[in-house]
């Protein structure tokens, strides 16, 4: 789960396409590497010609390059659609890295979008997402879900407020002259297809969307899968069936710690802390039910247990939960910020910050 932050988007956040050289054709920075060149071969191919636009996302206060070099933004005619893909995640100029099978971080972002005007506002999305790779060093991968903490696009009303991350269905892998770039699709999802893809499978999830949209285009405006009717049987069907996919979280923001007349404290972000909530309930079902929280260089873990208790080794924190307790214990992590404890497990408290 991530806590970045986004801000509107604008033409100046991004130079412009660059001067056309004397013969008539673009000299975009990204082809003059081989890495660069190798992507737009690709994505060129599969798109049908060259990119309607390319911006150059510009460096931010306190942020001394941007963490993409370019966006290419192509427009598809059937469907019509535009089709985002980033440079900058994989490595562009020269193998660096103990891997030198993997591009960089392995993998680029891609997103496809409906809109009549070039959507400058998602490659702001992306520049954001490929920060929060570089900054906190958690790569994305086929099927990871995040919470937005708001609408995909900011300046409109929309209910799709999450994402799920897929192989894109065109550009799938490519073995580049640096070494393997995968393209990952983000694609907008509601809270509550969130919430479903927690509670059954992000790929059951993806399923349902791409039976109605193979390219699985990102819509502010269609009808979430949870409220579709034609759905409805399958889902209730296949998530007793199948059950949940989701037996951890992994959280950047966890941290354990001692604070004076506090006691012990367990930290996570908001966005964290609201997935938790129903996870807790899902899961702990039974005594010796597990679910963990995953951070950094720490764990918080729940366990179904006949008494309550706690202890903390390590890295690693235990809690003991009750069956009778545990609606008491989720109603704790429903994304408001705060500090909040329960007296069954005295001199624990949890913080939950924006």
């Amino acid at each position: 789960m991530i806590g970045w932050r986004r801000r509107r988007s604008s033409r100046d956040d991004h130079d412009p396409d660059p001067a056309p050289s004397p013969g008539g054709a673009a000299s975009p920075a990204g082809a003059a590497s081989p890495g660069g060149a190798a992507i737009d071969e690709h994505v060129n191919r599969a798109d049908g010609g060259p990119e309607a636009e390319r911006v150059r996302p510009r460096s931010k206060r306190r942020r001394p390059a941007p963490p993409l070099e370019e966006i290419t933004i192509h427009e598809i005619a059937d469907p019509r659609h535009w089709h985002l893909v980033t440079r900058g995640l994989s490595e562009l100029h020269g193998t660096r890295g103990d891997d030198p099978e993997t591009s960089g971080w392995g993998f680029e972002l891609t997103l496809r979008v409906e809109g009549d005007e070039r959507p400058l506002w998602a490659a702001d999305l992306l520049t954001s997402l490929a920060a929060y790779v570089w900054t906190s060093g958690h790569p994305f991968a086929d099927g990871h879900n995040l919470d937005l903490r708001g609408p995909i696009r900011l300046d409109v009303d929309t209910d799709i407020t999450a994402a799920m991350i897929v192989e894109d269905p065109v550009l799938g892998s490519m073995e580049g002259p640096l070494g393997t770039v995968q393209f990952l699709q983000v694609v907008g999802l509601t809270a509550g297809e969130l919430e479903l893809c927690r509670a059954w499978t992000t790929e059951g999830v993806r399923e349902l969307l791409a039976r109605s949209d193979p390219l699985l285009v990102t819509q502010l405006n269609r009808t979430a899968v949870d409220e579709d009717p034609r759905w409805a049987e399958e889902i209730s069907r296949r998530r007793t069936e199948e059950g949940s996919s989701l037996h951890e979280l992994r959280v950047a923001t966890l941290q354990l710690y001692e604070q004076r007349n506090r006691g012990t404290v367990a930290e996570m972000g908001a966005g964290a802390a609201s997935a938790l909530g129903p996870a807790l309930r899902r899961e702990l079902l039974a005594p010796g039910a597990v679910f963990s929280v995953l951070g950094d260089d720490c764990q918080l873990r729940f366990v179904g247990a006949d008494a309550a208790r706690w202890v903390w080794a390590g890295s690693a924190l235990e809690l003991a939960v009750p069956m009778g307790a545990v609606g008491e214990l989720a109603a704790l992590f429903d994304g408001r910020t705060g500090w909040r404890s329960l007296p069954a497990w005295p001199g624990l408290t949890f913080r939950v910050v924006d």
